[in-house]
């Protein structure tokens, strides 16, 4: 089970930087993207009909229990962070996903045009602002997600290095020292 949690966290991780990486790379950009998609779709599959353990109450924080003398370890604070992950992926991918419109992958949308609408003369010109103003708004919420994701995978990544070392090298596939007695 552990392994096949190792391997998903490494998939999405690689997959997700990747496409963080090639922002500026159109096809390439969108078909990582749609990447992280699928393996987000398959996560919540796992979720949904896999085990208790990698079920969605892993990204629930429960501060039961929380004090000053473990605040810094206590399991609520590595869950708030996931939950911040997972929200912010979601978000990207959904903003994403609605800006490439399925473009990249050949399931562009058919646009019908109303028959007074397509001969004013003009349906390009409103379509195209309408159309430009949405895909600035998406565009600017789609970098501003995808530079939260990035505060809250370094936030992540600090936290399980400073307080959670054996988890982190753990899930990057470090082997672990083995004590000689």
């Amino acid at each position: 089970m552990m392994n096949k949690i190792r391997l998903y966290h490494c998939t999405l991780a690689s997959l997700a930087i990747l496409a963080y990486l090639t922002g500026e790379m159109g096809i390439v950009h969108a078909w990582l993207g749609y990447g992280v998609a699928l393996v987000i779709a398959l996560r919540l599959l796992w979720a949904l009909f896999g085990s208790r353990q990698v079920g969605l109450m892993r990204f629930y924080p429960s501060f039961e229990g929380l004090r000053a003398d473990n605040m810094f370890t206590h399991p609520a604070i590595s869950k708030v962070l996931m939950l911040g992950i997972a929200v912010s992926i979601v978000a990207v991918v959904s903003t994403g996903v609605a800006m490439d419109r399925g473009k990249a992958i050949g399931m562009a949308n058919v646009s019908i045009v109303t028959t007074s609408f397509a001969d004013d003369g003009k349906r390009g010109h409103r379509e195209g602002n309408r159309e430009g103003k949405e895909e600035g708004f998406l565009s600017e919420a789609h970098e501003f997600l995808a530079n939260m994701l990035l505060l809250f995978v370094g936030m992540h990544v600090t936290y399980l290095v400073l307080f959670k070392r054996p988890l982190a090298k753990f899930m990057v596939f470090v082997p672990m020292q083995t004590r000689k007695d």
